[in-house]
């Protein structure tokens, strides 16, 4: 059963590979099951206390995959313009950023031990609603999309703050 959780990952994986191949009336189905596998990986990880550092990265590497394929497939198809994909992708660009810089410092520990955050999770809440609106609901594209932005923004201050927290840190302790 430990393994669950990371085949879900993998499954949201698979998905976003396969996404821009897929008739576009397949496209809500797709988001919908890579929410749904997206909820239920982090879910049962926990609630059968299988949660592994490597299963959460799974996990991370299969929603930023999965949401940046949808992001393009949806500007290339022209439901929303490009120039948002950077605000939208704001806290996944400040978390590379993060993970980069805890590299080249050495200091991978002060990355990994960054947890999940509810910022987080809630600004990929606002990305996949974003994108059912913008399927399923075009008229409603703009104020949702301005939301989304504005809780990846959120949730990339959040990341930042907690990842230069941790960095005061390990400099304290001497790590």
């Amino acid at each position: 059963m430990r393994f669950v959780p990371n085949i879900l990952s993998a499954l949201r994986l698979a998905m976003a590979f396969l996404f821009p191949f897929m008739p576009e009336s397949y496209w809500i189905w797709l988001i919908v099951a890579g929410g749904c596998t997206d909820f239920l990986d982090g879910w049962i990880a926990r609630r059968w206390q299988v949660a592994s550092w490597q299963g959460g990265l799974l996990d991370a590497v299969a929603d930023k995959t999965f949401v940046l394929i949808v992001l393009l497939t949806l500007v290339c198809t022209s439901k929303f313009p490009f120039w948002f994909v950077p605000a939208l992708l704001a806290r996944d660009l400040t978390v590379a950023f993060a993970a980069a810089y805890a590299l080249r410092l050495r200091r991978w520990h002060s990355f990994q031990d960054m947890d999940a955050r509810l910022s987080g999770k809630i600004a990929t809440a606002g990305q996949f609603l974003l994108f059912v609106v913008v399927l399923l609901f075009p008229a409603y594209t703009d104020p949702v999309l301005m939301a989304a932005v504005l809780l990846s923004v959120m949730a990339a201050l959040d990341y930042g703050w907690l990842f230069i927290k941790a960095l005061q840190a390990r400099a304290k302790g001497g790590a």
